[in-house]
């Protein structure tokens, strides 16, 4: 305990993280990236905070360093005398520094590019029986920007986000999903670093709505009689609209130019318009019969 008290001199290794880059510039080379900062310090203080500790890292602020350009290249450096005082205050304020190796920071930079791309959610989803999904899922936001060298941004297309499992939904879904970002070097900077997911379900039902069946021909003066002249179109529907189905939101029709030899009197029937809101499963019948009238 006595020599731990004492005072001792002692070169640690640090990682240097630059921070607050010139503006529109990206990062592509600092060969010193880890340098020797000799402190001094209680042999305690040394070691529980020092010795001990894994992750010895130093910011440095590059938001004012001044660039020499080389064709497409910058470079700069900084005089670690002049960082001191920065790299003091991010140690315990009872250790003093006295020495940092080697004295000049270099930095290499390129111009940043920038582009907009989307953002693909990565979900399975497993709903409860009867449940199914309302609408589209939704993200927000739907797109970000992404930013970093050019043969870097040039190469990406889209950003998905982390692979999420959803099981046995019935309930609406909130959720926050991480962006898997592409790793590349130097790495990208990204306007989000997640995005919200929205999911809206509901109970659905089956539903049968009866509709009179049109039938197109070719000829217009002749006129035509079905058999039967209405068919039960079977769709889901979510509960809360329910109640909102009606006859007169369907067109259903059959196209006597779509008959066949084989089936000469008989006509597939085909779905018009439906509601946004529903599902059509089948058609009761599928096909219909058809008398020409004179």
């Amino acid at each position: 305990m006595i020599k731990m008290s004492r005072e001792y001199y002692l070169p640690v290794k640090f990682r240097v993280v630059a921070e607050n880059l010139p503006k529109g510039k990206v990062l592509t080379g600092s060969p010193d990236s880890v340098i020797n900062i000799t402190v001094k310090g209680s042999g305690l203080e040394l070691y529980s905070r020092i010795v001990m500790n894994k992750q010895n890292v130093v910011t440095v602020n590059l938001e004012n360093l001044s660039l020499r350009q080389n064709g497409n290249q910058f470079s700069g450096f900084v005089r670690a005398s002049k960082l001191i005082g920065s790299f003091s205050r991010q140690l315990p304020a009872t250790m003093e520094i006295t020495a940092v190796d080697p004295d000049t920071l270099h930095y290499y930079f390129e111009n940043s590019f920038r582009k907009k791309v989307r953002v693909i959610p990565v979900v399975s989803l497993e709903f409860s029986r009867q449940y199914q999904l309302y609408d589209s899922l939704s993200i927000l936001p739907d797109s970000i920007y992404i930013s970093g060298r050019k043969e870097n941004v040039d190469s990406i297309y889209h950003i998905s986000t982390e692979k999420r499992v959803f099981e046995k939904l019935k309930n609406n879904v909130t959720a926050r999903l991480a962006l898997d970002v592409p790793k590349v070097r130097p790495p990208l900077s990204v306007s989000a670093d997640s995005v919200t997911l929205h999911l809206t379900v509901e109970k659905f039902t089956e539903a049968r709505v009866e509709v009179p069946v049109y039938l197109e021909s070719p000829d217009n003066e002749l006129k035509y009689r079905t058999f039967p002249d209405k068919v039960s179109v079977i769709c889901r529907v979510a509960m809360r609209d329910y109640n909102r189905l009606d006859p007169s939101l369907f067109t259903v029709y059959a196209d006597i130019s779509a008959h066949t030899e084989a089936d000469h009197n008989r006509l597939p029937v085909e779905v018009g318009r439906i509601p946004s809101y529903v599902k059509v499963i089948r058609i009761e019948p599928p096909k219909i019969e058809y008398l020409i009238l004179k």
